[in-house]
């Protein structure tokens, strides 16, 4: 499967400044959802029933991998910030195995009827796939840029041989 290359973020910001707005903003992001999906399910063990004590034990395992997607856009900030390419690899690899971690709670908060926790976490997913498609090309900006970078470094220092015309090798 191929995934798009984008050289802008949202059509108008520079890719490496875009990755670290949308850091900041997946980080109030998945702040604020982690503290509404902590408080549902507060609010449903104070009125647990045999039914709902599967509901709060998927919210917490919900909010626990989001959790760790706030922790994960924290590498992101550094990992911008710094142009640190095995750092954007590590986001990209870990991001990608949370949420796709995250899409069976979403799903059977979804099946259970829970639509406030169930669409807060879809928008928190859908957020989180652009911006690993954003941090992919921006990994894939970087690697063509050390490339170059290595190539001119070697084709200046190749050093010229001269071999004057009396001279034979045979």
């Amino acid at each position: 499967m191929k995934i798009a290359e984008v050289n802008r973020c949202c059509f108008c910001v520079p890719l490496r400044p875009g990755i670290i707005i949308f850091a900041y903003i997946n980080i109030i992001f998945l702040a604020i959802a982690v503290t509404c999906l902590f408080i549902s399910t507060e609010q449903q063990k104070i009125s647990i029933t045999r039914d709902s004590s599967v509901e709060v034990l998927t919210s917490t395992i919900l909010y626990s991998i989001l959790g760790m997607g706030l922790i994960l856009n924290i590498l992101l900030l550094v990992a911008a910030y710094q142009k640190d390419i095995s750092m954007l690899r590590l986001y990209n690899y870990y991001a990608v195995a949370t949420s796709l971690a995250a899409l069976v709670p979403t799903f059977f908060l979804l099946s259970r009827r829970m639509y406030i926790d169930s669409t807060t976490s879809f928008l928190a997913l859908g957020l989180q796939f652009y911006v690993v498609m954003l941090v992919r090309s921006e990994v894939v900006k970087l690697e063509e840029k050390q490339y170059r970078n290595t190539e001119d470094y070697h084709e200046n220092t190749r050093p010229d041989i001269n071999i004057p015309d009396c001279v034979t090798l045979l």
